[in-house]
């Protein structure tokens, strides 16, 4: 099922690597920057590795071995240019190119000798999640797509709901006043607090969020530096509307 890659315009957006959130991935001016740290915590940016982004076939490890910076980058080359894509294809803040989630070694047939990457991105568009088996060793992708199906969501992703709720002044007002009484300052950034958020799809007893049986929701913990927790129970931010909805 392979055919010749496109070319997109623009950065491809933020991956998690080795499914762990611990490190987070950019391509920015062609080159791959891997920080040391990910996450939408507030406090001072981490170092970040540079390299150069990989468009040919790497030296490649055996099956099982985590991947390496170089098959990274191409795994990723090859996931977010094949053609299973579609054209209209959007990441989280609407650039032309698909939101990267996650980037891993395959462990489906352990018996396999295969190097095989799972690429795993989402299409704001059509809002749709896109499994991406990248075979390093010939180039290949085996691609599979679902909607209603919410992988755990990226750190840019997560950055960006905070910035949608912080932006909806009403739907903010209580964690504002919660936020200022403990700390006795204004809420106006995220690097105030520790900010976690994971992937909401609404089950029988949630009241006020159908869409986000479809829609790309998150839900987030707001924690306040060297103290609690603020109350996020009330709501998620809906990605793919950037709207924030209130539940019970």
């Amino acid at each position: 099922m392979q055919a010749p890659p496109r070319t997109r315009r623009n950065r491809t957006p933020y991956a998690i690597i080795g499914g762990a959130a611990v490190a987070a991935a950019a391509i920015v001016g062609g080159a791959l920057m891997i920080p040391s740290v990910s996450g939408a915590a507030g406090g001072e940016a981490s170092a970040a590795e540079e390299v150069a982004r990989v468009s040919e076939r790497p030296a490649l490890g055996h099956a099982r071995d985590p991947l390496s910076a170089e098959e990274l980058s191409y795994a990723l080359h090859l996931a977010t240019t094949d053609a299973s894509l579609p054209e209209d294809v959007t990441s989280v803040d609407g650039s032309d190119a698909p939101q990267v989630l996650s980037i891993d070694i395959a462990t489906r047939d352990v018996d396999s000798d295969a190097r095989t990457a799972d690429v795993v991105l989402y299409d704001y568009t059509s809002n749709r999640a896109f499994l991406q088996a990248v075979n390093l060793a010939d180039g290949t992708v085996t691609s599979s797509a679902t909607q209603g199906v919410q992988p755990p969501p990226s750190a840019d992703e997560v950055d960006f709901a905070f910035s949608v709720f912080l932006g909806d002044t009403v739907a903010s007002d209580a964690v504002r006043a919660e936020f200022a009484a403990v700390t006795g300052d204004a809420l106006s950034s995220i690097d105030q607090l520790g900010v976690t958020g994971g992937a909401f799809v609404p089950d029988a007893g949630t009241v006020g969020a159908d869409a986000c049986a479809i829609d790309r929701c998150v839900e987030m913990q707001f924690r306040i530096p060297g103290g609690g927790y603020l109350d996020t129970t009330g709501f998620v931010v809906d990605l793919s509307t950037r709207s924030v909805i209130g539940i019970q």
